[in-house]
C-alpha cells in the first residue's frame, strides 16, 4: 500500500542580503510547484520559510510516486507508413520502436480528410523517492538570482556560498551533491548558540517538529511568525517607555530578513538632535541604521529609538547603537546647518550642472520646462492668476534641493527637504507644500497632492519625463522599466481621476514637446545626429502607455474589459472616459442599449473606407435615407450638447433614437449603389453617422452575447 511522506529541504547559507528574501521564497514556492506538477507528483500544500541563512522548502503529503501516464501519440500519415497492400513501411515500424509497442497495437484515426497512425503509450509512474535526487537539485538552480556568485574552484553559482543542506522526505534522507555540499538531516543553529550533533539532527519531514527544533536552536525559522514577534516586541517596548513606535511595513521587512531570533532594546540619543527636521532624523534612523523610531502622544518625535537585536542577550549592546547613532546624527545635523546658508533660490542656477537625461539636457533645462508647461497645465485646470504665480515658483524651486548636501546623503528625502529650506527660506507655506506634493503619489497607494498648484507640476513633471524618454527611445520593455515611466503613468492617472480633473492629454503632450524643441536643436543638430523621433508618432506612444494603465483601473472599478477597450479607444480626457465608462456600463443593462451597439458596429464596417464624411443634400434621393440624414442632423446637436455638457447618459439615450431609422435604412436603402455619386454620397451618411458614435466610444469592440460583432 502506498504511502504519502512529507518533503522538507532546507539549504543553509552566509547570510543573503535581505532585501532579496522575499522574492527568493515566493520563486522557491513557484519552481517547486510548477516542476512537482510536470513530474505528474500529487502534492498538497507547499510552503517556504526562511531567515537570511536559511531557504526551506516543505511540501505537505508529496506522493510516493508518479500518477501512471496513459496517452495517444500521434505517428505519420497512414499512406507513408503502410504500402497500398497494407504491409508496414520503415516509418510504421520506426514509429511502433519509438513507442515501445508491437505493430499490432497501432490505431489508425482520420485527422481532418487524412488518416494518421496512433499508438497507446501507457508508462508507469516512477517512485518519488527515485525521482528527487534529480528534482530537488533542478528546483534550486533554476530560482532567479539577482546577484551570483562563484566561490573556490567550483564552476556552480549561488547568491551566497551553501554550507549545509537537509533533505528528507519522511525520515529518509534524499541523497545528492550541490556546489560540494552533500546532503543529510544535520541543521545549524543561530550562531550564537553551541548545540551537540543530536541537537541538529533532523529525525523526520515533520513542520512543527521541524520548527520546534530550531526554536531550541535560538531560530524563529518562520517569517510570518518572526515578523510578529518582531512587532511585538517593538511594540512592548515602546509602551514601556510610554510611547509610540513607528513601524515601517518596509523596514520591519527588511529588519525581519537580517535577523533569527529577535530581541528588541531601547536607546536613545541627544534631544539636541530634535532641532534637525523630524523626516532627516527618522530616515537617518531607519536608512542607516534600521532602527524604529519613537513618538510622543503628539506625534512628535521623541530621542529615543528601539533597536532589533539578532539574539543578543545584554543591554550593554544598546550604549554602542547609541555611539552610532550619534555620529550619523550629527552628520545630518552638520548637512542641515550647511545647506541652509544657501537659499533655494540661490541653488537653482548650479541644477545646469546636474544632468536629467542623456541627449535631454540638464535638471535646469528640465525646470524651465516644467514652469512652462505647468503655467499651461493650470490655466486648463481653472487656476487663478496667484495661483497660476504659485505655480510657477513651485516649479521653478521644486528641484533646486537636488543640489544639497542632505539629498546627496539621502535621496529619498528629495522634496522633503525642498519644502523644509522653503519656509526657513520665509517662500509661501502653499509653494512650500507645493516642492513636496509634485512628487506625489511616490508609490501605489502613496498621498496624492493636497494643493491644485502641487498637482499642476506633479503632472507636468510626469509628462515632461515621459515625453522626453519616449522622443529618445527610451521606452520601458517588458519587466524593466529603469526610469519609473510606468510610476509616471500612474501618478498622472490617479492625480487626475482621484481628483476628478479634466484634463487633454494629446493636448498637453503637445505642449510638452513643443517645450523640448530646443533640446532637440541644441544636441541633435549640433551633433550632426537624428535620433528624436516624430510628434504623431511619440504622442501616440505616450496616450497608449497611460491609457493602457487606465483599462485595469477601470476593471477594477468594475468596468467590463469590452466596455474598457471601446471607451479607450478614442480616448484623451481621462476623467471623462471614466464617467463615460461607467454610464456605458449602466446603459448595458438596458434592452436598447444592443441595438446602438449593433447598429455602430454594422455602421462602422461599411463606413471605415468612406473617404469623406460630409453629406450632400441634394445627392440624397430615397426617403429612407432623406429621414435618416435629417433626424441625424437632429440627433448629432442632441449628443454633442449631451457631451460637452458632460451628460453620457444622456448621450447614449439620444444615440438610441437613432436606430429604428438606422434599420429602416438598411432593409430598403442599396449602399453600393451603381452610381458612384449616390454610392458616395450614402457613404459619407454613413461615416458622418459613425462619428457621433464615436463621440461616445467604439461600440465595436462590444462583446454581444459572447461573440464580438
Amino acid at each position: 500500500m502506498s504511502k504519502n511522506f512529507n518533503l522538507l529541504l532546507e539549504l543553509g547559507c552566509e547570510e543573503i542580503p535581505a532585501r532579496f528574501m522575499p522574492g527568493f521564497l515566493s520563486d522557491l514556492k513557484a519552481k517547486a510547484e510548477e516542476k512537482l506538477r510536470r513530474e505528474r507528483l500529487a502534492f498538497g500544500q507547499v510552503m517556504t520559510l526562511g531567515t537570511n541563512r536559511r531557504l526551506v522548502l516543505y511540501v505537505e503529503a508529496l506522493a510516493d510516486s508518479q500518477a501512471d501516464l496513459a496517452e495517444e501519440v500521434k505517428g505519420p500519415p497512414a499512406d507513408i507508413a503502410f504500402d497500398q497492400a497494407g504491409n508496414p513501411k520503415p516509418a510504421a515500424t520506426g514509429f511502433a520502436k519509438s513507442q515501445g509497442i508491437d505493430l499490432k497495437d497501432i490505431v489508425i484515426k482520420p485527422v481532418g480528410n487524412k488518416n494518421y497512425l496512433f499508438a497507446k503509450v501507457e508508462k508507469k509512474g516512477e517512485k518519488t523517492a527515485k525521482l528527487l535526487p534529480a528534482l530537488l537539485p533542478e528546483i534550486l538552480t533554476s530560482l532567479y538570482q539577482p546577484l551570483a556568485m562563484r566561490w573556490g574552484g567550483l564552476d556552480f553559482k549561488f547568491i551566497r556560498p551553501i554550507h549545509w543542506i537537509v533533505a528528507l522526505y519522511g525520515p529518509k534522507v534524499v541523497k545528492f551533491e550541490l556546489a560540494g555540499i552533500k546532503t543529510g538531516a544535520k541543521t545549524a543553529g543561530h550562531r550564537f548558540i553551541k548545540a551537540t550533533a543530536a541537537g541538529l539532527t533532523i529525525k523526520t519531514a515533520d513542520l512543527n517538529g521541524y520548527k520546534a527544533q530550531l526554536a531550541k536552536l535560538g531560530v524563529t525559522v518562520d517569517q510570518n511568525e518572526r515578523q510578529l514577534k518582531i512587532k511585538k516586541e517593538v511594540e512592548q517596548a515602546a509602551a514601556a517607555s510610554k510611547l509610540k513606535v513607528l513601524i515601517d511595513e518596509a523596514l520591519l521587512s527588511e529588519v525581519n530578513f537580517l535577523v533569527e531570533n529577535p530581541i528588541a532594546y531601547v536607546g536613545s540619543f541627544d534631544p539636541k538632535f530634535l532641532e534637525v527636521p523630524q523626516d532627516v532624523l527618522i530616515t537617518s534612523m531607519k536608512k542607516n541604521q534600521k532602527y524604529f523610531p519613537l513618538l510622543d502622544n503628539t506625534e512628535k518625535l521623541a530621542a529615543k529609538f528601539i533597536v532589533v537585536t539578532n539574539g543578543c542577550h545584554n543591554q550593554g549592546v544598546v550604549e554602542g547603537n547609541q555611539k552610532v547613532l550619534t555620529a550619523r546624527l550629527s552628520d545630518a545635523r552638520f548637512f542641515f546647518e550647511e545647506d541652509k546658508k544657501l537659499p533655494l533660490k540661490l541653488r537653482v542656477t548650479d541644477l545646469a550642472g546636474v544632468a536629467f537625461f542623456e541627449k535631454l539636457g540638464s535638471i535646469a533645462d528640465k525646470t524651465e520646462r516644467l514652469e512652462k508647461l505647468a503655467e499651461h497645465l493650470g490655466h486648463h485646470l481653472g487656476l487663478k492668476p496667484e495661483a497660476i504665480a504659485r505655480v510657477k515658483k513651485i516649479s521653478q524651486l521644486c528641484k533646486a534641493d537636488l543640489t544639497t548636501k542632505m539629498v546627496y546623503e539621502f535621496p529619498e528625502l528629495q522634496g522633503t527637504m525642498g519644502k523644509e529650506y522653503a519656509l526657513i527660506d520665509g517662500e509661501d507655506k502653499v509653494v512650500a507644500q507645493g516642492i513636496f506634493e509634485h512628487y506625489l503619489p511616490r508609490f501605489a497607494d502613496d498621498l496624492l497632492p493636497a494643493t491644485m498648484e502641487g498637482a499642476a507640476v506633479a503632472l507636468a513633471d510626469r509628462l515632461d519625463s515621459l515625453v522626453g524618454y519616449f522622443s529618445v527611445g527610451a521606452i520601458p520593455t517588458g519587466s524593466e522599466d529603469p526610469y519609473g515611466l510606468r510610476r509616471a503613468a500612474l501618478g498622472i492617472i490617479r492625480i487626475l481621476l482621484e481628483n476628478k480633473l479634466s484634463l487633454a492629454l494629446d493636448e498637453a503632450i503637445g505642449q510638452s514637446y513643443k517645450l523640448y524643441e530646443k533640446i532637440f536643436q541644441e544636441y541633435l543638430f549640433s551633433q550632426g545626429e537624428i535620433g528624436y523621433q516624430d510628434f504623431p508618432k511619440i504622442k501616440k506612444q505616450v496616450l497608449e502607455f497611460i491609457f493602457s494603465r487606465l483599462r485595469p483601473t477601470l476593471i477594477d472599478q468594475g468596468i467590463r474589459y469590452d466596455i474598457a477597450d471601446a471607451v479607450l479607444a478614442d480616448c484623451t480626457d481621462m476623467s471623462s472616459c471614466s464617467a463615460i465608462a461607467k454610464a456605458v456600463m449602466k446603459a448595458a443593462a438596458e434592452p436598447w442599449f444592443l441595438d446602438i451597439v449593433r447598429s455602430a458596429d454594422r455602421i462602422g464596417r461599411i463606413a471605415k473606407d468612406s473617404k469623406r464624411d460630409t453629406v450632400i443634400a441634394e445627392d440624397l434621393v430615397e426617403k429612407e435615407e432623406k429621414e435618416l440624414h435629417d433626424l441625424h442632423l437632429k440627433i448629432n446637436w442632441e449628443t454633442a450638447e449631451a457631451v460637452q455638457g458632460g451628460k453620457w447618459g444622456a448621450a447614449l439615450l439620444a444615440l438610441a433614437k437613432l436606430t429604428p431609422a438606422v434599420d429602416l435604412f438598411f432593409d430598403k436603402i442599396l449602399v453600393m449603389h451603381q452610381d458612384e455619386r449616390i454610392k458616395s454620397n450614402r457613404l459619407a451618411l454613413l461615416k458622418s453617422l459613425a462619428n457621433t458614435y464615436r463621440l461616445i466610444a467604439d461600440f465595436g469592440k462590444i462583446v454581444v452575447d459572447g461573440d464580438k460583432k
